[in-house]
């Protein structure tokens, strides 16, 4: 039996209020529970060593960063290498240590790298590191997934990373847009199919979760 006081019984408001709270964290996804933290789409691509030990490590070191920089690497095997290196909610620096190898790789201070002197594949994977490292702040990765997105307009891969970090932005202000940025992707039959469907599969069976705020 419930304790009651003045005729309330607590049991029964204690259990009313945990129920409403989890009712609440279903359907309002949290910033720990988000676009970009909770698209794990790298678990289709474990057959891969090097996405294999960025899952184990969470670090970025050199082989990786060469791994990054080679335009002989699928785009999607890189995007699910950082995807693997994974997040933290006090922040990473692995978009850091990346930057440090760009700086030496075209020989002047990382903070002088310009847009313009990066490959399409190297706006891509800084802007997707950025984004993981500090997904709080999307804003600062838009820069370069934008660039790339411009460069690389057929690819799939880019384009939902885009839209993942574009919806990232949007989850505080508008969750109808988190899901139209994506479905925007889907939709889009131009594109070329350079992700795995099974990858495909995991970011829309968690993004979906945004589509009952357009109803």
């Amino acid at each position: 039996m419930g304790f009651k006081i003045m005729g309330f019984n607590f049991k029964k408001i204690l259990v009313s209020i945990s129920a409403a709270a989890l009712l609440l964290n279903v359907a309002t996804p949290s910033r720990a529970d988000s676009p970009i933290t909770s698209t794990n789409f790298s678990e289709a691509y474990q057959s891969y060593d090097i996405v294999k030990r960025a899952k184990e490590t969470g670090t970025l070191d050199l082989e990786m960063a060469e791994y990054l920089s080679s335009p002989s690497t699928p785009i999607d095997i890189k995007a699910a290498l950082i995807n693997a290196l994974s997040w933290n909610i006090e922040g990473k620096r692995n978009a850091m240590q990346y930057r440090q190898y760009l700086g030496l790789t075209y020989n002047q201070p990382m903070e002088e790298l310009r847009l313009d002197q990066l490959s399409d594949d190297e706006l891509f994977s800084l802007g997707y590191l950025t984004v993981m490292d500090d997904y709080f702040k999307p804003e600062k990765a838009q820069p370069y997934l934008e660039a790339a997105q411009q460069r690389k307009p057929k690819s799939y891969t880019v384009a939902m990373v885009n839209a993942l970090t574009q919806a990232q932005a949007a989850l505080d202000s508008d969750r109808c847009q988190v899901w139209r940025v994506t479905e925007k992707v889907v939709n889009n039959s131009t594109l070329d199919q350079d992700l795995k469907p099974a990858a495909q599969k995991i970011i829309l069976d968690y993004m979906r979760v945004y589509e009952e705020s357009c109803r």
